[in-house]
């Protein structure tokens, strides 16, 4: 039987911000995704998480440390970033005087998706998430769940093997981060070997698709597990919903509540 590497592992990587004094946004930190999972990072802001996401997707380098995703080494950055799907601020992640058709040609020419694959794919993006609607309009007239299909349809383009999605949900209202996780969810089920590591503080939204949850802080990782299983780990009582029990464990180990934990 052949050994299927890891989606995503990450091996004590380190990163420290010059300055006076300096920040040290990420202490050594370790974890692994396998291939077909999806791991959903929570935390505050400062916790760390942007930064690790940065280095995943080659985008920083670390200062100790060594990291694989898709079973290469971050080192070979090019071979990489062809692998990996990446939302950061979908609300400037486009040119918003061009339509969403005139954004994704221009994303995925980077990949070399040009005439007629590129017109297939998007066909079939168009499809799966709903793009009809909007598809050719101007990108700043759209609502903010607009863009934020239209920003997970750029991380797809290209059948990414692994998701880096950092904070994807970020400008959505609670429905618009429904849909957003639904779709995401619908794309790994008919993708069984894509990987997806997703931050959010949209509780309610991530909740029903949450299998293991890491939770940062201080640059820490304080947890990683399943929910159910952090949760007697940390002493905390049973929770009715998946929701609550996200909210709890969020306020236990970063010593803070969320708004989204409802």
């Amino acid at each position: 039987m052949t050994h299927q590497p890891d989606a995503i592992r990450v091996d004590a990587i380190s990163k420290t911000y010059s300055g006076k004094p300096p920040v040290q946004a990420l202490h050594p930190i370790s974890f692994a995704v396998g291939a077909g999972e999806m791991v959903v990072v929570l935390g505050p802001n400062g916790a760390g998480k942007t930064t690790l996401f940065k280095i995943l997707a080659t985008l920083l380098r670390s200062d100790s440390g060594e990291a694989w995703v898709a079973g290469l080494p971050l080192t070979r950055s090019r071979e990489v970033r062809a692998q990996v799907g990446v939302i950061s601020d979908p609300d400037r992640s486009f040119f918003w005087r061009l339509d969403g058709r005139e954004n994704l040609r221009f994303f995925a020419a980077s990949y070399g998706l040009r005439g007629p694959a590129f017109a297939r794919r998007l066909d079939e993006l168009v499809a799966a998430l709903n793009l009809g609607e909007f598809i050719t309009r101007r990108v700043g007239s759209l609502s903010s769940g607009q863009r934020g299909r239209l920003a997970l349809a750029r991380a797809l383009f290209h059948h990414p093997t692994v998701l880096l999605l950092d904070e994807p949900t970020r400008s959505l209202d609670p429905a618009a981060a429904g849909d957003f996780m639904r779709l995401l969810g619908d794309y790994l089920h008919h993708h069984p070997r894509a990987s997806a590591l997703v931050s959010t503080h949209r509780l309610g939204a991530a909740a029903p698709f949450v299998r293991r949850a890491l939770v940062m802080n201080h640059g820490r990782l304080l947890a990683d597990g399943p929910p159910e299983a952090l949760m007697q780990q940390a002493g905390l009582p049973a929770a009715a919903t998946r929701t609550e029990a996200l909210a709890r464990l969020y306020a236990h180990y970063t010593g803070a509540e969320t708004e989204y934990g409802r």
